[in-house]
């Protein structure tokens, strides 16, 4: 009885463990769904047709799954190229990658990854799929070591970090953020000159890693000794990358910005998010019953969640000091590097969570060593966005295939059985899409779409859809010459609710004009297209046909209904 008593005030070990092996059956789950015999479990990898196209040969014919319709995949793709040949000796590297320099610098996973598949091709990718995961259960069990002290606060701390939105980005796209993030943490863990070696592999994983050299120092007198420390420290975690990128020059000569685009002034990223999601408010887009049924599935939402969560993390972290444990100053320290995310990071929120990442370690840990009354406000506004990712990944990462959503959606939901439908002519680039949302990108200065009635009737609706422009321009909506909607397009995303229309019987051609030409993309995937505007999210809002309106071949123009 008396040992059951002390588990309820202090939980044991086997709580954790417990705790531990529920999250990693779920993380294996999505792997073995994610697993074919063909492709192993490569749909991690996330390739698209363009990189595949001009890849490494091996690359080429090595089997990966590939989903039908993605065109530019994702980050992990290019890592995964560069595990064939880690030591960058293949030309053709030059125009498999989209930033050669930038990628060939992270290349601890690479090399990992040819080990551990003995540098056969399809061994090797499969690996390099697998790294998030194994890096995983290292993760468990030094957060185990760490929270297992502090009792249910620490339970608490260890629960959300374990499927933490950060982890789940990388896990999902193998991407090198995760494993770099392990690395750092078990080198603050462990300190001193082998602090220093791990905070090296970290730095070769992800550069932006080195940083966490200022957590490993020492600040305490006597100064002179210390100094020298501090400066052994540096060079131990130094030295390996500079002898890296160096190797990495010889090979790719820079030829773009060295943070790759993605860093900005401090909040300029979040304010953008903050006045996005305040527009999507004004249009309708979020409201209040969305916080009751859809808070953890809902993206729009989720980026004020992730805005909420981080940005409490930081507040915690500044006010609640505590200089003698290093993973305090190594969240500290990442604060200015995450409030200085850009924009282009920012337009697909989650990928900010995995940046953030030391920062959530350090507010858990250092909240749990301090269970006061406010403990729980605080834990619940830090970790809020959570849930959203472990939805995400359980459904989303573990389909059996990668298929773009539907790319008209019709509400009410087909009333009176009309299933009108969609059809992008010439002048619209492929369906791009993500889990939540799927768009075009407009090609041309003047393009068109066909929603087709397939009834005997003629109906009436609006169109309701998401759009930003590649510069500021004037976009124009017509339906058979009649304008239906116009606006001053720009880089900020702004919602399109179009005037009612009629549609007879058949096909009604909507077309989009600018007064711009098109401008070339100027991201860091090489995309080589020149891009007008995007439509995305398009929505079909039927309303019930006009009494008195009859069936009707006729498609004279009609004007739009007040």
């Amino acid at each position: 009885m008396k040992p059951f008593l002390r588990s309820l005030t202090r939980p044991g070990l086997w709580l954790f463990i417990l705790v531990g092996m529920l999250a990693f059956i779920r993380l294996l789950t999505t792997h073995v769904r994610v697993y074919s015999p063909e492709f192993g479990l490569t749909k991690f990898i996330i390739v698209g047709h363009e990189f595949d196209d001009r890849g490494l040969a091996t690359f080429r014919v090595t089997p990966k799954f590939i989903g039908e319709n993605d065109r530019w995949g994702f980050d992990g793709q290019h890592y995964a190229q560069i595990a064939l040949d880690p030591l960058l000796r293949d030309p053709q590297l030059k125009t498999a990658l989209d930033n050669p320099p930038l990628r060939s610098r992270r290349i601890l996973m690479s090399w990992l990854a040819w080990l551990g598949g003995l540098g056969h091709p399809s061994w090797v990718l499969n690996a390099y799929a697998s790294l998030n995961l194994i890096f995983w259960v290292g993760f468990a069990i030094l957060l185990t070591v760490l929270f297992r002290p502090l009792g249910w606060a620490g339970v608490a701390g260890f629960s959300a970090l374990l499927m933490t939105c950060g982890i789940i980005e990388s896990m999902g796209g193998a991407l090198t953020d995760f494993p770099g993030f392990v690395l750092m943490t078990l080198a603050m863990v462990a300190g001193g000159t082998g602090g220093a070696v791990l905070l090296a592999l970290a730095a070769l994983t992800r550069e932006p890693n080195i940083i966490g050299v200022i957590a490993l120092m020492d600040y305490r007198p006597p100064w002179l000794p210390t100094a020298k420390r501090n400066l052994v420290l540096g060079l131990v975690a130094g030295v390996p990358l500079l002898g890296w990128w160096a190797y990495v020059v010889w090979r790719f000569p820079p030829n773009g910005a060295v943070d790759g685009g993605n860093m900005s002034w401090p909040l300029h990223g979040i304010l953008w998010k903050l006045a996005e999601f305040r527009t999507h408010i004004a249009n309708g887009r979020i409201h209040l019953d969305m916080l009751f049924s859809e808070i953890y599935r809902n993206e729009r939402l989720h980026a004020l969640l992730t805005i909420i969560s981080v940005l409490t993390q930081c507040l915690y972290l500044v006010t609640h000091r505590d200089w003698d444990n290093r993973i305090w100053r190594a969240g500290v320290v990442f604060i200015p590097f995450f409030l200085c995310i850009g924009i282009p990071a920012w337009e697909s929120h989650f990928t900010v969570t995995r940046h953030a990442l030391p920062i959530t370690l350090a507010f858990n840990l250092i909240l749990a060593m301090r269970p006061r009354r406010t403990w729980l406000l605080w834990f619940i506004l830090g970790n809020c966005f959570v849930p959203y990712g472990v939805n995400l990944f359980a459904n989303y990462y573990g389909q059996a295939g990668s298929q773009p959503p539907v790319e008209l959606k019709v509400s009410p939901a087909q009333p009176q059985k009309v299933r009108c439908s969609v059809r992008f002519a010439e002048g619209w680039s492929g369906q791009e899409w993500t889990p939540t949302h799927s768009w075009r990108w407009a090609v041309e200065q003047q393009t068109s779409l066909t929603l087709t009635n397939p009834t005997g009737s003629a109906v009436e609706g609006s169109l309701a859809f998401e759009t930003r422009s590649i510069s500021v321009q004037r976009l124009d909506v017509r339906v058979r010459g009649v304008n239906i909607w116009s606006t001053t397009a720009g880089i900020r995303t702004q919602t399109a609710h179009s005037t009612r229309f009629q549609l007879p019987p058949g096909d009604t051609i909507v077309t989009f004009e600018t007064d711009r030409a098109p401008l070339p993309f100027s991201g860091q995937n090489r995309d080589t297209r020149h891009l007008s505007f995007t439509v995305q999210d398009l929505r079909l809002e039927m309303t019930q046909p006009s009494p008195g309106n009859p069936a009707s071949t006729d498609h004279a123009p009609a004007q739009p209904l007040p």
